[in-house]
């Protein structure tokens, strides 16, 4: 027996790949998520001893136009997985995400605080949350944000492309988060997994995930802007300009606070601390100098 990880290709799956090389991968080759009706039958043939849900639907825009889509892959999909995780008896690891929160508290969100998603995409992540909770007991809900990589599209990729292609980027400052290198999500949850069970040193539930300093999108484009250039990935520096967010209107609201504040329990287990000022440059290297 060995876990499974749903979605091998994205961001999240890319860096679990190298943390659990002996599990099994399963993408959109193998499985479509918005058609879960055999999913429960087909995980259980594969009798995996742990499954992560590292899949979902993300687009946050095209989420207010196709709801029924998103709520499918988001909570219909883990539905159907929590309730074969429930019949293995294994544990199950779900990432969702701030945007289950409307932003509107002055500081950072615990896992106590109520819920309050502003769009499509959140509203189904928070759908997901329930399924998981109410049908598997052995299970580890990770709330996360600001997602980055040297994998897949993300805010970090962007930024450095358009600082190569532009004299002046125009980027939100006021909406403020925590940005989480997946490569730290990938090795915490390895180190969940390897964990003395759900009721040792973290037990099951709903956990936060991340540290290091809030910022907004303007700071954390300035971040990455000053680390590529310090890295020699840049020519010249642009201009970097805050803008607030009526001045960048996108179909779906974004909370304006995304700051998610993390339990004890989950730093002793994750032993190396998640710290994005520390993945960014690395995470630059890794991308590389632009073509010449």
């Amino acid at each position: 027996m060995k876990p499974l990880v749903i979605g091998g290709n994205g961001q999240l799956g890319s860096h679990l790949r190298a943390e659990i090389p002996d599990a099994a991968f399963w993408d959109r080759r193998t499985l479509d998520l918005a058609s879960p009706g055999d999913l429960q039958q087909r995980i259980a043939a594969a009798a995996p001893n742990a499954i992560i849900i590292a899949a979902a639907y993300t687009a946050v825009d095209k989420a207010e136009s196709e709801p029924d889509l998103a709520w499918k892959v988001n909570a219909e999909a883990p539905a159907a997985i929590a309730r074969a995780a429930q019949a293995l008896d294994v544990p199950l690891v779900y990432i969702s995400t701030d945007y289950v929160f409307d932003g509107r508290k002055p500081e950072g969100y615990t896992e106590e605080d109520g819920t309050r998603p502003l769009g499509q995409y959140g509203r189904s992540k928070l759908g997901g949350e329930l399924a998981v909770a109410s049908l598997c007991r052995k299970h580890w809900i990770l709330r996360t944000s600001w997602v980055f990589s040297e994998h897949g599209n993300n805010f970090v990729k962007t930024m450095l492309r358009l600082a190569r292609e532009r004299d002046e980027l125009r980027v939100v400052n006021d909406q403020r988060g925590q940005p989480t290198y997946a490569g730290d999500l990938a090795r915490c949850i390895s180190l969940l997994l390897a964990s003395p069970g759900g009721d040792g040193a973290a037990p099951w539930g709903l956990l936060h995930t991340g540290a290091g300093p809030a910022v907004s999108w303007h700071e954390f484009a300035q971040a990455i802007v000053a680390a590529a250039e310090g890295l020699g990935l840049l020519h010249r520096r642009p201009r970097i300009t805050g803008i607030p967010t009526s001045d960048y209107p996108t179909p779906a609201r974004r909370p304006s606070n995304s700051l998610l504040l993390t339990q004890r329990t989950l730093s002793r287990v994750c032993r190396d601390p998640f710290d994005w000022q520390r993945a960014l440059p690395e995470v630059l290297r890794k991308i590389g100098r632009p073509d010449v």
